[in-house]
């Protein structure tokens, strides 16, 4: 499950891949949004004639034949186990519409009792930034008939601490596999969508980032809570 992230710098990826440095590190340089939710416009990398790059897309996949956009708040994760067959992402996977979903970190929240969730920020363990999740993006057609790309983060089993705050994880792809996902046949495409263990480090964070309005770096500030590690 991934329902809100972040995306900040300094950026400092863990392997120079040939390529992604130039066009989509660096022109992430001075983009910082720490409160990411669905429905929003954000960078993902796709591929190009020149190799990869950054294009805007809008969080929540809208497939070319729906009627109404309010769907695409279902549709912002995809379960990598049903994504081949399921009608809302079978057409942009069968078509090879993979992206890269460029992250800092996600949130998850761990039920408390009563009303009370505890946010988590989990982030790469070497610090690499950004980290990448396998995605898949679509086109859509509004009534004006304006194109809408939209974006969906591709979920699996969480593996590893990811279990301690979620059973669902994004699917973060290592630096040697983002072109395989960009550009390979579907058949090699389809070993990425294992789940894999990623080395995290989770954070508990302060209540603030519940409300997507709120902003800024004190949102993945790490928060000692009491009997905790």
């Amino acid at each position: 499950m991934c329902a809100r992230y972040a995306l900040f710098g300094p950026f400092s990826p863990g392997n120079l891949v040939p390529g992604f440095v130039e066009h989509v590190i660096n022109p992430l340089a001075g983009f910082a949004q720490y409160n990411i939710a669905p429905s929003l416009v954000n960078p993902v990398v796709v591929a190009g004639g020149g190799g990869p790059g950054l294009e805007s897309m809008r969080w929540g996949l809208l497939p070319h034949w729906a009627k109404d956009p309010k769907i695409a708040y279902s549709t912002i994760n995809a379960r990598a186990e049903t994504l081949t067959d399921k009608p809302a992402f079978r057409d942009a996977w069968h078509r090879g519409q993979r992206c890269l979903v460029p992250v800092t970190g996600w949130y998850e929240w761990v039920d408390q009792g009563g009303k009370r969730k505890q946010p988590y920020f989990l982030r790469a363990a070497d610090e690499s930034n950004p980290m990448m999740f396998a995605g898949l993006w679509s086109r859509w057609t509004d009534a004006e008939g304006k194109q809408v790309a939209t974006y969906t983060v591709v979920t699996t089993e969480a593996m590893g601490e990811v279990r301690r705050v979620h059973d669902r994880q994004p699917q973060v792809l290592p630096a040697d596999a983002w072109d395989t996902w960009l550009q390979a046949p579907a058949l090699e495409a389809t070993a990425l969508l294992k789940p894999v263990v990623t080395a995290l480090r989770i954070d508990a964070v302060g209540l603030e980032v519940g409300n997507p309005r709120n902003q800024g770096p004190g949102l993945v500030a790490p928060l000692r809570i009491a009997g905790g590690d």
